[in-house]
């Protein structure tokens, strides 16, 4: 596993206190080769799914709607361009061909029963650059970026401050 570059709580809303009620969570993992993890709050199970770089939130919520909301006209067109669709790993760039995928994100656009999600994107992601997509997106949904940080570079062992808090 290489770096954490971003977190999504997926759940339901609180209807009064704001914030989420977690279900599950999907941690980014970057480096060499990313990977979604996608972590069920109830039991240990775990779906890894190798996303493609140019799309790789839209791949976190096709993952989503397939494990989290089980969407059967989804999952039944996932299915009949990937029969392991619903396994515990997909390489999703090799799995899955770039219309089969559009088509997916689509069909994912208008899900009205999606969960509401809590985006926390940390210094480095890839997917900082993607998150217009989400106004495509039905969902309740809230991105967190850093507004503040203080990082130690060393390879120029001094520490840098960026914005304020």
């Amino acid at each position: 596993m290489g770096t954490f570059t971003a977190q999504i709580l997926v759940g339901t809303p609180h209807p009064n206190h704001g914030g989420i009620i977690p279900t599950h969570y999907l941690f980014l993992s970057e480096n060499d080769r990313p990977a979604w993890i996608l972590e069920n709050k109830s039991d240990s199970q775990k779906v890894i799914w190798i996303p493609t770089v140019e799309d790789m939130l839209e791949d976190a919520l096709l993952m989503i709607a397939i494990h989290v909301c089980k969407d059967s006209n989804i999952i039944n067109l996932a299915k009949s361009f990937c029969k392991k669709i619903t396994s515990e790993r997909v390489e999703v760039y090799s799995d899955l061909k770039e219309a089969h995928r559009k088509q997916l994100y689509q069909q994912c656009r208008a899900l009205s029963n999606f969960p509401k999600i809590i985006v926390s994107v940390f210094e480095g992601s890839t997917i900082r650059g993607q998150l217009s997509v989400l106004k495509q997106y039905q969902m309740e949904v809230e991105v967190c970026v850093p507004i503040y940080s203080r990082l130690f570079i060393p390879w120029t062992g001094k520490t840098t401050i960026k914005g304020s808090l």
